[in-house]
């Protein structure tokens, strides 16, 4: 029983961080686009080593820098304050 006024529990799955090994989604398609690419181009043994060696790299700067490639995506999407077409 929660008190009045606290959101029920509805869905535990929706609590759920998506993150694997800290990182987010969109961490790890640009992680699979890159090996995917790499691959098609013709470079398969670099392929099959980059994709561990980015998902470490991408490891080790959230585990030091938590919130980076939040921050990164964040900026990719925000626009300047002195736009000229406003």
């Amino acid at each position: 029983m929660t008190k009045r006024g606290e959101p029920l529990p509805i869905n535990q799955a929706m609590n759920r961080p998506r993150a694997k090994l800290g990182l987010d989604l969109s961490a790890w398609m640009a992680i699979v686009f890159v090996s995917v690419t790499v691959f098609i181009v013709g470079f398969r043994m670099l392929a099959l080593l980059s994709f561990p060696m980015l998902v470490a790299g991408a490891w080790f700067t959230v585990r030091k820098h938590p919130k980076m490639f939040q921050l990164w995506g964040h900026s990719l999407s925000q626009k300047s304050y002195y736009d000229p077409r406003k």
